[in-house]
């Protein structure tokens, strides 16, 4: 692989754990939402932290793998 694959290898990896962490809390919100609307809800939604996920996890400590390869190589 060349330089440029691994920098764009690497930013969509990060990307991917961004979009994931994103719908899982978009999916949070809505289910909270749903909720007010019948009367039974708590104060908060329930989300979750950011590494409780293990693909964010992965995604993200592989995205800054291969970011750090990239610059790491030649031309």
């Amino acid at each position: 692989m060349d330089k440029k694959i691994s920098l764009i290898l690497g930013s969509l990896f990060i990307l991917f754990s961004g979009l994931i962490f994103t719908i899982e809390r978009l999916t949070a919100y809505i289910y909270w939402s749903a909720q007010i609307n019948t009367g039974m809800w708590d104060t908060t939604p329930k989300t979750m932290p950011l590494f409780d996920n293990l693909f964010i996890a992965l995604f993200f400590i592989s995205g800054i793998v291969f970011i750090i390869l990239s610059f790491k190589k030649k031309g």
